[in-house]
């Protein structure tokens, strides 16, 4: 059974050359089931800096192998008490329990940064998470990309 996944991408800066690609692991959630899937990245190279840049799907969280929804679902599920045990979930979604205590303390923060300190403390984890997930898919690249310019960072980035 071929699986493809179509990855859209904002145009580039002119000043930027194609130089290279790799292949990555993209960690998937999907009825259920966790989907390990084989992805192209394409690198660019930069005339003004003359470094490589990659240029990743807002879906990808830089530097995890996991997508954006599939961190997504194990915090709903954590907070749902969907699972027995933390091990349970974690077995479940095949991750290490430390990882999964990073990707949550992650979260916390990130939704800290987003909201503020008041709006944090007013609105729950869950409803805030249920609000991303309830959203389309443009509403939540528009989240990804405004979270991105207001903090520098990626939302969920820095949990590996």
């Amino acid at each position: 059974m071929g699986r493809f996944l179509i990855i859209f991408w904002y145009s580039y800066s002119l000043s930027n050359t194609p130089f290279a690609s790799y292949k990555r692991h993209l960690v998937t959630y999907y009825n259920n089931e966790v989907r390990n899937n084989i992805i192209t990245i394409s690198r660019l190279i930069c005339s003004s800096c003359g470094h490589t840049h990659a240029i990743l799907p807002s879906v990808i969280v830089p530097y995890m192998s996991f997508s954006f929804k599939f961190t997504l679902f194990i915090i709903h599920d954590y907070l749902v008490g969907k699972f027995n045990s933390i091990e349970a979930m974690c077995e479940h979604y095949g991750i290490a329990i430390s990882t999964f205590y990073r990707i949550l303390t992650k979260f916390k923060e990130h939704k800290k940064l987003w909201l503020g300190l008041l709006e944090d403390k007013l609105i729950s984890a869950l409803k805030f998470l249920q609000t991303i997930m309830n959203s389309t898919f443009i509403e939540i690249e528009t989240f990804i990309i405004n979270f991105l310019n207001r903090t520098a960072l990626s939302f969920f980035q820095g949990t590996s």
